[in-house]
């Protein structure tokens, strides 16, 4: 039996595009699987000065600026509408402010705009960003749990001579040293 030649041509055709198919899909997986190790850090460098942020309050639209250093500690939570864990995090500060843990920050809950994203690294939500009165970055990691809500607004507080904590997902093993560091209430 003999077979049409356009049919012989269709079938190595298709065998050629499946074989290409594959390879794509190989490269795709393997790109995506890769770990590289120099990965880009997660917010700003902790020490760093902030930087000034222009946003949109939510109820009525108005162009606000915040400018980091102007006195008031600042706690910035980028989070996104549609993130699960951006839920967890929006509930830790609810329960935080309610209990009085937030009082005298200033706690703004951004999206990850494109200024954000350069300002602030925010390329990945949720983000908690902790500065200082005077303007300096003092914490910046990914957060979720109550205990990283109270370690970041502790970490506002230091005083300019105490050195920026590193925080990371295990923010329990930093409370004592924040609580060393940071003055009693009242001690202004």
């Amino acid at each position: 039996m003999k077979v049409p030649l356009y049919l012989a041509v269709a079938q190595w055709t298709l065998l050629f595009a499946f074989g290409l198919l594959l390879i794509v899909v190989y490269r795709q997986l393997g790109r995506m699987l890769h770990k590289d190790d120099a990965a880009t850090p997660l917010g700003p460098a902790l020490g760093s000065k902030a930087a000034s942020l222009e946003y949109n309050r939510f109820a009525d639209d108005t162009v606000q600026y915040v400018t980091p250093g102007d006195g008031q500690p600042t706690l910035l939570a980028f989070v996104e509408p549609t993130c699960p864990s951006c839920e967890q995090l929006v509930l830790a500060l609810g329960t935080a402010a309610h209990a009085g843990e937030l009082s005298g920050l200033r706690v703004l809950l951004l999206t990850s705009s494109p200024s954000a994203t350069q300002a602030y690294g925010a390329t990945s939500t949720p983000l908690l960003v902790a500065i200082d009165r005077d303007g300096v970055v003092r914490a910046a990691a990914p957060a979720i749990r109550l205990a990283e809500v109270r370690t970041f607004s502790r970490a506002c507080l230091l005083p300019p001579e105490a050195e920026s904590i590193p925080i990371t997902a295990a923010a329990r093993q930093h409370e004592n040293d924040l609580e060393a560091a940071t003055p009693a209430a009242g001690a202004d």
